[in-house]
């Protein structure tokens, strides 16, 4: 496992609209606040917030899989941005799970998905291995369930396939996320090929990371 570097300082001041993310929520109250975030999430993260992760992470995948037959899944794939990154550099097999039914109905406007539906990865979650690169933008934060959570996403992946995922730097912070995410590689056994920094919520001085992580061959 490498870290390529230490996380930039945080922001002192946290926007509420980002804060109230920053907690251990139920999937009900997760549900509840993109139900009622929805309709301004773009306009808020992109122009407000300076949200990057999104093309950090896309141009990892570009970049793991420079094949535009590739078959990919956008988990917690909320209003679509990822998708239609992916879509504009030529990537068309794109499915998207997400736990807000409110920001799957923006997903589809932007018409990019091959396919969209609800999952909650908190819960099972049901994949056939057919995918070559699974990405996870946004999801990963404050739950400290989420470094073992993620092993759920393997199921899609085809052999030799890829995890290219984000996780908030506040969050990789207060939670100690290397850690938990180390406890659960010696539980599960995947490899994690690479942690990098990246940009993410850049004007509230919030950093992040992206992984790069393989299930272990069986």
């Amino acid at each position: 496992m490498t870290d390529s570097s230490r996380t930039q300082p945080q922001a002192s001041r946290l926007d509420p609209r980002l804060a109230r993310n920053y907690s251990e929520k139920n999937s009900d109250e997760i549900r509840l606040t993109y139900r009622n975030w929805a309709d301004t999430y773009d306009r808020e993260l992109l122009d407000e917030f300076g949200y990057q992760a999104p093309h950090a992470a896309v141009d990892a995948l570009d970049r793991l899989a420079p094949s535009r037959d590739s078959v990919i899944l956008d988990m917690g794939c909320g209003t679509g941005l990822v998708g239609e990154l992916l879509h504009n550099l030529g990537y068309h097999h794109i499915d998207g799970l997400d736990l807000s039914p409110e920001m799957i109905e923006k997903a589809k406007a932007r018409r990019v998905y091959r396919a969209l539906g609800e999952a909650d990865l908190t819960a099972s979650v049901m994949l056939d291995p057919v995918y070559d690169v699974v990405i996870c933008v946004g999801v990963f934060s404050h739950h400290r369930s989420q470094p073992f959570d993620l092993v759920k996403l393997f199921a899609g992946l085809k052999p030799g396939a890829v995890l290219v995922a984000t996780v908030n730097g506040k969050g990789w912070r207060d939670i100690d996320w290397e850690t938990l995410l180390e406890q659960s590689r010696r539980e599960h056994g995947f490899n994690v090929e690479n942690i990098s920094d990246i940009p993410y919520l850049t004007q509230q001085g919030i950093p992040g990371k992206l992984l790069v992580i393989r299930p272990s061959p069986s």
